[in-house]
């Protein structure tokens, strides 16, 4: 399998963190060419100093770009109640790296550009630097391959009864991407609350004497305190399925449809109106929306890495 360029656009967030731990679990098949910052689980310099934290603690040597400290528009709101203080739910990292930019914008163009071969940008959450990118330097969007997004939903949200919290949290930005017609996958709620571990999975991982497996299993155990797992049965790791997609796309079920983002100041603010209309057939240059997904064997690959990474860092 042929190496993909990536760059990860992200706010660690817990589920990021895990997210990029898979990613680095599967260097064989990702060339990650850096990682940009975008405030939204938490401030930009909690997301940050998470993500310098977490390459610290896994010793890579990664290029580190921050990034937007709020949204287009509106005033930031952070999901303290979600990820914690700091936003990697109260773990305390290392810090032995050093921030490489902070004009994420710059980097992401730059690196872009520079790319002999074209790139994919995962965003996983809000899309404030992207649209930034693509409003600054059209010229990227011909060199991107694909966009992997974790936002948004077919129907329902998470932050409002109506919209999903990436989405919500700068639905102007999100309105751009989805309206660039650069390629896009889209990893929406419908799927990725069934993407994620048990309770005994992560009591498994708390048991566990891997440096990776450990630092996950206490950062998942954090998220059985809130209120949005199911029944403390099961968490979702969102940001996950932007990743898995692009290694294992035979877990998911997908349809081509037009998604228009709702920016009015209403109940309806951030929601991904999808054309789920199953006669209306869309061609590919709509966003491909994901449907469904194989949950037990997302969480078998998802674990199976994470332990596989621990003998990648020993």
């Amino acid at each position: 399998m042929k190496k993909r360029n990536i760059i990860i656009d992200c706010d660690p967030g817990i589920d990021d963190i895990v997210a990029l731990c898979f990613a680095f679990a599967n260097e064989d098949k990702f060339n990650i060419l850096g990682i940009t910052t975008v405030a939204g689980n938490q401030t930009i310099e909690n997301v940050t100093n998470n993500t310098i934290g977490l390459m610290s603690f896994l010793n890579k040597d990664i290029k580190i770009a921050r990034g937007s400290k709020g949204p287009l528009l509106r005033e930031k709101r952070p999901a303290i109640n979600v990820h914690g203080a700091n936003g990697a739910g109260d773990y305390q990292f290392p810090h032995t790296k050093e921030l490489y930019s902070d004009n994420a914008v710059t980097f992401l163009r730059d690196t872009i550009m520079e790319s002999e071969e074209k790139v994919t940008l995962v965003p996983v959450g809000p899309l404030t630097n992207i649209a930034l990118l693509f409003k600054t330097f059209p010229e990227v969007m011909d060199k991107i391959e694909l966009l992997s997004i974790m936002g948004g939903a077919t129907e329902g949200g998470n932050t409002t009864p109506t919209a999903e919290f990436n989405i919500w949290a700068d639905p102007e930005a999100a309105r751009i991407v989805f309206d660039s017609k650069v390629p896009i996958v889209m990893s929406g709620l419908n799927v990725t609350h069934s993407t994620g571990l048990f309770r005994k999975d992560v009591d498994e991982l708390l048991k566990s004497t891997g440096k990776v497996t450990k630092m996950c299993g206490e950062i998942l155990n954090f998220y059985f305190k809130g209120d949005h797992v199911k029944k403390g049965t099961f968490t979702p790791i969102h940001d996950a399925c932007a990743l898995m997609y692009l290694i294992h796309p035979e877990l998911y079920k997908s349809k081509h449809m037009d998604v228009t983002v709702d920016c009015s100041e209403g109940l309806n603010r951030g929601n991904t109106v999808c054309d789920i209309r199953e006669w209306i057939d869309y061609d590919e240059s709509y966003p491909m929306v994901l449907t469904d997904v194989d949950l037990n064997r997302f969480r078998e690959i998802l674990l199976e890495d994470l332990y596989k990474l621990d003998n990648m860092t020993e």
